[in-house]
């Protein structure tokens, strides 16, 4: 990466977290905050809290399996060990740069073809299936609250949000699986981007060998995807390991808030899965990281459902650790590891010959 994307980069990171301090100073107070950390139990808060990095990590796991599945049903033969260690780096590079709808997707897609050499078409079938997987699952959670939270007197600005979270997630699973089972359509859009590229690079590439290689994985995507559809033991595996991913990562919420001592999370599952839901959808927007936009969204959802307020920044502030930086520092030191050990093997292949 150049200095100046890296200095970028920083600076979208530290914007986000920035903003969020700012809001917390004047629409909740650092005072407020501080006596709520004086309040806790110390031993209760260690516990609860590393608890969550433990359901982090064990999260990450099952996520991974997930996906890891759809490969082997597609004879893409990645451990699941590599498959952890992809998934986190796609993971990383979703929080690093803001546009978390295909960035870490691309990211899968490339490891794992520079690793297996299989069709990147096969690969794509994969992620996409492994995507809609995870939003139907993050869906069902939010409708499901939603009729509960309906019941009861809420306010317009969270019905606004379910419903922008709802129509999106519905308009995002059925484009993607428009262009997976209508390779027709899938084929005009490649078509369409590869005239557009043609208009910008003005002859600078082979667009004839480029569209042969599209439509050609375009084939193997196609295919691979379609297969998920008869393949039901396969499917049923990879909903259940990432329903047990968002269970677990769900679950860093409430120990967040039992780690502060307010208990009373127990009697409020519904706002939380609702909470947990819209912010999940938020931080996928690409405005999301440099406006800091995930962390006031949660503050502000779980202060007009009820939660007090400075109890809302206090467990938003800690559950970002650990859903945000403390996935980037383990990415980070993935993606670190894995440059250090491919230097040290080109370097012995220069020895040896």
């Amino acid at each position: 990466m150049e200095k100046r994307s890296i200095k970028t980069l920083v600076a979208f990171i530290i914007a986000g977290p920035l903003i969020f301090l700012l809001y917390l100073y004047f629409f909740v107070g650092f005072n407020d905050i501080f006596e709520v950390f004086r309040q806790i139990n110390p031993y209760d808060y260690l516990f609860c809290y590393s608890l969550t990095i433990i359901a982090l990590i064990v999260s990450t796991l099952f996520y991974s399996m997930s996906w890891n599945e759809l490969m082997k049903a597609l004879s893409i033969n990645v451990s699941v060990k590599k498959s952890l260690v992809y998934c986190w780096l796609g993971l990383f590079i979703d929080l690093v740069i803001p546009l978390e709808t295909v960035s870490g997707e691309i990211t899968r897609v490339y490891l794992v073809h520079k690793e297996t050499g299989d069709p990147p078409g096969k690969i794509v079938a994969s992620v996409a299936g492994h995507r809609i997987i995870t939003t139907f699952i993050t869906l069902s959670s939010l409708l499901s609250s939603s009729i509960f939270i309906l019941k009861r007197k809420i306010t317009a600005e969270i019905i606004t949000l379910m419903l922008a979270t709802i129509s999106g997630s519905v308009l995002f699973i059925a484009i993607l699986l428009y262009l997976s089972l209508k390779e027709d359509a899938a084929e005009k859009l490649i078509n369409f981007l590869i005239k557009s590229a043609d208009l910008l690079i003005r002859g600078k590439f082979n667009l004839s060998e480029i569209r042969e290689k599209a439509q050609r994985n375009l084939s193997y995507f196609c295919s691979g995807f379609k297969s998920f559809g008869v393949n039901h033991k396969t499917l049923v595996k990879s909903v259940s390991y990432s329903l047990f991913a968002w269970l677990l990562h769900l679950s860093i919420y409430f120990l967040v808030f039992y780690a502060l001592g307010f208990s009373e999370i127990s009697g409020k599952v519904y706002e939380t899965m609702v909470v947990y839901s819209v912010s999940m959808a938020v931080q996928a927007t690409p405005i999301a990281l440099p406006l800091g936009l995930v962390e006031v969204v949660m503050t502000s959802l779980y202060a007009l459902l009820g939660v007090p307020i400075a109890i809302s920044g206090t467990a938003t502030l800690l559950i970002r650790i650990v859903t945000f930086w403390l996935q980037i520092m383990i990415g980070y030191a993935i993606a670190q590891f894995i440059g250090i050990k491919n230097l040290l093997d080109r370097s012995r292949k220069e020895t040896s010959t």
